[in-house]
């Protein structure tokens, strides 16, 4: 923000005024239990639904990473709808948990309707191994039964 301090000299338009700079007080950064919540949702005794809403960029895919690790159920529907930004880094949490699912012959797929995430998934071909769904009864529905 600047602020206008008037010269001493004046000039015929009347006083000249100069820029003064005062430095800006830095805001605290959201903490990444604020730019992205993960619910972990049970849904029955062989499916997982892992509901996340937020932004998932380098500063938060460690939160869907731990929210997909350990002991899992034979089928895991990653709902991304309540997500707004999906960065490279939530993009490699999703492939290495689908690699997972798959080592250990369990089923995964993902639900998403934002623009941006549809296009992620599209762009480095996550949609061609990993079912997307773009709403979360027809994930529950197909995954299980895969």
């Amino acid at each position: 923000m600047t602020e206008r301090i008037p010269f001493t000299r004046s000039s015929r338009d009347g006083p000249v005024f100069r820029a003064v700079a005062r430095p800006a007080v830095p805001r605290q950064r959201p903490s990444a239990e604020n730019l992205l919540r993960v619910k972990r949702i049970r849904w029955h005794e062989d499916l997982l639904v892992v509901a996340a809403a937020g932004e998932i960029d380098l500063a938060t895919a460690g939160r869907l990473e731990r929210a997909l690790r350990g002991r899992l159920p034979a089928a895991t529907v990653l709902d991304l709808t309540e997500v707004g930004f999906l960065g490279v880094a939530g993009l490699r949490v999703i492939e290495s948990a689908a690699a997972r699912a798959r080592s250990e012959r369990r089923t995964t797929g993902v639900v998403a309707d934002a623009r941006p995430v549809l296009r992620l998934l599209h762009l480095f071909g996550v949609d061609s191994h990993i079912p997307v769904y773009r709403h979360l009864d027809h994930a529950i529905l197909e995954v299980p039964n895969r």
